[in-house]
């Protein structure tokens, strides 16, 4: 009898995951105007960045986690100068075929450092607790609490900081956030160093909660595309539910499916809601 509440909660952790990998996503999409999907890799370059100094170095996983994810910062900030910057003027469709370019660039390089095989944190194993019948562990909880203190954070920044609403600006209308007076430049480059420290915020949580391959990354890009759609592609806050919902959904559906079909049954969701609300759950068109 307890099976189901406890794949009800495993589902609310894998949303609040969801929620952190997604996040980042949908900030790039609305201020920059395109969808990264390069984003999913930058999760493994958080994990495994924070795998090397924690593991091969012996650091504390703590620092090892923060230099993964001001080093996912910058690398996505060197991206977008670098890469995107220069074809901006082309428009959004080649800016998606790059970004799956240079998806395929980082996976490379990530491929050809690590090497295959599967590689864990050197972090105490994961204590168990049970609440009403339902186990949880301490990793997990973890996730849900980043994930929450992350969202109110973000929406703190966003409405009360003069940059988190130049952000809100510029994602709206650049050429009225321009003509306003906000340095467009300087805000798209807190955008790329926001969007990929959330990133890599995300890929220290999957490396703490999962065990680490180099391919592990890239299969994060359907779910998040799932969470981001199913969200409108245009609302920061519709991603909370969206991603509690497609997490819920992926993981309740094991209780009567194969879990091999997850991500058959995050889509599955989208196409449903779509059809009802092709606008997604933020109830407005994406620009």
């Amino acid at each position: 009898m307890t099976l189901l509440p406890q794949y009800l909660a495993t589902g609310i952790v894998s949303g609040c995951f969801l929620i952190l990998a997604t996040i980042g996503f949908s900030l790039t999409r609305r201020v920059e105007g395109f969808l990264n999907i390069a984003h999913a890799e930058l999760l493994g370059v958080s994990a495994f960045t924070t795998w090397g100094l924690n593991t091969l170095l012996g650091w504390h996983i703590l620092p090892a986690a923060a230099v993964g994810i001001v080093t996912t910062s910058l690398v996505g900030l060197c991206i977008g100068r670098l890469v995107y910057d220069p074809i901006r003027k082309l428009g959004p469709s080649v800016l998606l075929i790059t970004s799956i370019g240079v998806a395929y660039v980082i996976g490379g390089a990530i491929d050809a450092l690590i090497g295959v095989g599967i590689r864990t944190l050197t972090i105490p194993l994961a204590t168990s607790y049970k609440f009403f019948g339902i186990r949880m562990t301490d990793y997990q909880m973890m996730v849900v609490a980043l994930a929450a203190i992350t969202s109110i954070s973000l929406a703190l920044f966003l409405n009360k900081t003069k940059m988190g609403l130049a952000i809100r600006a510029m994602s709206a209308n650049p050429e009225l956030a321009a003509s306003r007076g906000i340095d467009v430049q300087k805000t798209s480059r807190a955008t790329w160093l926001l969007s990929s420290g959330l990133a890599g915020l995300a890929g220290v949580m999957l490396a703490t909660i999962a065990t680490l391959s180099t391919d592990i990354a890239f299969h994060q890009i359907l779910q998040i595309l799932a969470v981001a759609i199913l969200a409108g592609l245009g609302s920061l806050y519709a991603v909370i539910f969206s991603g509690l919902i497609v997490g819920i959904a992926m993981d309740v559906s094991v209780f009567w499916i194969p879990a091999g079909y997850r991500p058959l049954i995050a889509f599955s969701v989208v196409i449903i809601v779509l059809l009802f609300r092709p606008e997604g759950l933020a109830g407005r068109k994406s620009s």
